[in-house]
């Protein structure tokens, strides 16, 4: 049984052992592929669990897509690394809601608001801060305060519109600040998860 479900990493974890233990070759293997994206034969699927499994099911999993990627025998790592792909496109999402939400208080057309994206592509900041967060590292590039300050103004463009996602990041900005991390990088707002 070949799993391609979006699925509870502790669910998971609990489940391959438990098949697996009982007879039934059994792989969690989820995908970030939309449904084109599977008549097309490209996109990426992940695999965790039993490396014999994972061997006996690879040339099926090969067939359908451009990628597999085994990520270990841990039976939860597949469904955590599903989530958290999918969490990033839940952000930006939410991120371009705001950013039209801004737009819509200034008067912009969201599609012209959309411009700016043409020249500033964010998308590396997710390798480059990303890293640094998870060390640890908040030296500062982009300080915190002054981050915040930012925030205060994309929050004051939008001039009441609702907005997904910038409010909630104004408060972990806050809570960070109060916790000492002003001077700190942006990055800091992950203070309390990674250290």
């Amino acid at each position: 049984v070949i799993d391609h479900s979006t699925t509870s990493p502790r669910g998971t974890a609990a489940r391959i052992p438990r098949l697996n233990g009982a007879g039934v070759r059994f792989l969690h293997a989820p995908v970030f592929m939309s449904p084109q994206m599977a008549r097309d034969g490209v996109g990426i699927v992940l695999a965790s669990g039993p490396r014999a499994v994972f061997d006996a099911a690879r040339s099926a999993l090969e067939s359908m897509t451009g990628e597999v990627w085994y990520v270990g025998e841990e039976p939860d790592r597949a469904a955590a690394y599903k989530i958290f792909g999918n969490s990033m496109l839940f952000v930006i999402a939410a991120g371009v809601a705001d950013v039209f939400a801004m737009a819509k208080g200034l008067g912009i057309p969201a599609t012209d608001a959309l411009a700016v994206f043409s020249k500033f592509q964010p998308a590396g900041v997710i390798k480059a801060r990303g890293e640094k967060m998870a060390r640890g590292d908040f030296s500062a590039s982009f300080e915190l305060t002054m981050a915040r300050k930012d925030m205060r103004l994309m929050l004051e463009a939008a001039d009441g519109q609702p907005m997904a996602v910038l409010p909630a990041i104004a408060k972990r900005m806050d809570e960070a600040i109060t916790k000492g991390h002003g001077r700190d990088d942006l990055g800091a707002i992950a203070a309390a998860v990674v250290r």
